[in-house]
């Protein structure tokens, strides 16, 4: 392995068990957590098994066998060649819960008998730098809240540390089924759960939300996570986790991220360690990336002409940068606040030094960051003017549709985009990115109850229901589903009867976002007259998240399962029936005759997944 190989492998790892290539983004929502003791009282007036939830006891250490690999690979149109990159790491990881309260446990952590493997080579400097202790902060639900480490741990090492553990997070509720918003190196996304008894759980990511920012947009997520708990132990007895992620190109590579992790604990004795091992003090450079995106952060205390050196030294230490580019892109952001002419510096570094591409992708999430009047002027700028690149111009409009509190002008701006590059051949994925964005800024505005939501979302209804050209049609279909407001399923149901396949898959992609419960008969009826095989693989992937099937339906695909010749269709077909196994036993035979008879891989893979979990349940 070169030098300069190896290099850019390692900048891979800072998110090993699912890759990022840029950034993290989004936060945890702990308003639904209980107390352990609240759910236990709950539990002792059903006549039903309490179900489990993680418990943590002081001083008692345990021992996890814990092996996590992902491939990458990157389209060849994406870079110029085709590449791919294979990152395993295996090793026994040691827990210690150090002190439990009413909000949750610190827990100490750390990792033995390490081994890292790059493409099947083996990293065994960075192997040996893994065995280091770590702390994590748990929150009651078992979402890691913080990572702290010593002094000593790299930025570097410190993400893959970080990533493995965030790779098996779970976000527990007194529920049988519900969802919650997560946060990895991937970015932000919904997971949906569903306990299978006591002990059990199966958790999918269902989507990533919102825009993604920087350059990265993972338009598809197949997961499948089990999930097993034991009452003798603390933290998880048992996790696997199997995903694929996809991104379409658009705004960044076009690239399949495909992860395997498994978490289980260990019959063997923890390996001895000092008493003292984590008592280290947390070095200040260790905060937890997520929290640095939280906005409030106090003004820098400072004058333009000052802030305005500091861009240039940051930019210039953006661009060589190896380690620490979050800290770099948070840094502009704070800087960028303290006057409303320092974006325009942003502009002149993109128009005049020459900078790598990461690093581009990067001055724009600090714009969007920043999320001020003058930052959105400047991305308004850089979408309208033709003498920026479409590269430019896409990630502008990728920025526009993450800021926080869009201005009227940029909303405005976007609409205009989606009118003025429809007829630019050149430029036409910038017009359907302008709507997108306009379906994000949406769900921004809902969300916090905007009045101005009102108006987009009669415009984005219009578009998507009089315009002429099927194409733009669907794409404004799509961009009611990046609104994710629901009280638009009943608008967009019809369009599940156009005569036009474009527009009947967005619909249906869109009702899957939207939420689809209350139109789902009609989503059923559709597949069964449809002849379209990607129409009925769109129907497939958003029945998906129809929480209370009947059925009539769950028959009509136990039969149509065994002849469907698209392979996705068939996908989403099992994962549908193998999601609804428990309520629907009728579901086990067809899903068994799948096991030996299809071809798919991932499909099997899904399908035995759920078919474990059903005999530990009945057995």
């Amino acid at each position: 392995m070169s030098g300069l190989w190896k290099r850019r492998s390692l900048l891979v790892l800072a998110s090993v068990a699912l890759i990022s290539l840029w950034w993290p983004f989004g936060s945890n929502d702990p308003s639904s957590r209980r107390t352990a003791a609240a759910d236990s009282a709950a539990a002792n007036v059903s006549n039903e098994p309490a179900a489990l939830s993680i418990q943590w006891h002081v001083g008692n250490t345990q021992l996890y066998d814990v092996r996590s690999a992902s491939t990458m690979q990157m389209d060849a149109a994406s870079r110029g060649h085709a590449s791919s990159l294979r990152i395993e790491v295996l090793g026994r990881l040691v827990t210690r819960p150090l002190a439990a309260d009413a909000e949750g446990a610190t827990v100490g952590m750390f990792l033995t008998d390490a081994q890292l493997h790059i493409n099947g080579a083996l990293d065994a400097t960075t192997g040996r730098a893994l065995h280091a202790p770590f702390r994590v902060r748990f929150a009651l639900d078992g979402m890691p809240e913080s990572f702290e480490f010593p002094a000593a741990v790299s930025t570097r090492n410190r993400s893959i540390l970080e990533n493995l553990v965030r790779s098996f997070q779970v976000t527990l509720k007194p529920a049988d089924e519900w969802r919650a918003e997560e946060t990895n190196g991937s970015g932000t996304y919904e997971a949906a759960y569903r306990r299978h008894g006591p002990a059990q759980l199966e958790k999918t990511k269902r989507r990533f939300l919102g825009t993604a920012t920087g350059s990265m947009l993972w338009s598809e997520v197949d997961s499948t996570e089990s999930i097993v708990l034991d009452s003798d132990c603390d933290w998880l007895a048992s996790m696997e986790v199997t995903e694929s992620l996809r991104s379409t190109g658009q705004a960044g590579p076009k690239m399949t991220v495909d992860n395997h992790s498994t978490l289980k604990l260990s019959p063997g004795e923890p390996p001895v360690h000092r008493p003292d091992l984590w008592d280290f003090e947390a070095d200040e450079a260790a905060v937890d990336d997520l929290a640095m995106l939280k906005p409030e952060r106090p003004a820098l205390n400072i004058d333009a002409t000052e802030a305005r050196k500091r861009i240039l030294s940051s930019i210039s230490e953006l661009n060589t940068a190896e380690q620490g580019r979050l800290r770099l892109v948070h840094r502009l952001r704070d800087l960028l606040l303290v006057d409303a002419s320092l974006p325009r510096i942003i502009l002149d570094a993109l128009k005049t030094q020459g900078l790598t591409d990461r690093t581009r992708a990067d001055l724009y999430l600090a714009l969007e960051l920043a999320g001020s009047d003058s930052a959105q002027t400047a991305l308004v700028e850089v979408m309208n003017d033709s003498a920026w690149s479409q590269t430019d111009g896409m990630r502008a409009i990728v920025a526009l549709g993450g800021i926080k509190d869009p201005h009227p002008t940029s909303i405005s701006a976007l609409w205009a985009a989606t009118d003025t590059y429809a007829f630019d051949q050149e430029r036409q994925r910038m017009a359907t990115s302008a709507a997108y964005a306009l379906g994000s800024i949406g769900q921004t505005l809902n969300r916090s109850s905007d009045p101005a939501y009102k108006a987009l979302r009669t415009d984005l209804l219009e578009k998507a229901m009089t315009e002429g050209k099927d194409s733009t049609r669907a794409t404004f279909i799509t961009a009611l589903g990046n609104t994710q407001d629901p009280t638009l399923a009943h608008e967009v149901a019809p369009m599940l009867n156009d005569d036009e396949p474009t527009v009947r898959r967005a619909a249906a992609l869109a009702l899957g976002t939207l939420g689809l419960d209350q139109i789902a008969d009609k989503m059923v009826s559709r597949y069964e007259q449809e002849e379209n095989r990607h129409v009925r693989g769109a129907i497939a992937e958003a029945l998906r998240s129809w929480t209370q099937p009947d059925e009539d339906a769950l028959a009509m695909f136990r039969r149509a399962v065994r002849t469907e010749v698209d392979e996705s269709t068939r996908y989403n077909m099992a994962v549908l029936l193998s999601h609804t196994l428990s309520n629907f036993p009728e579901n086990e035979a067809v899903l068994r005759q799948i096991m030996r008879n299809e071809r798919s891989r991932r499909i099997r893979q899904v399908v035995a997944n759920a078919l474990a979990v059903h005999d530990a349940n009945t057995n």
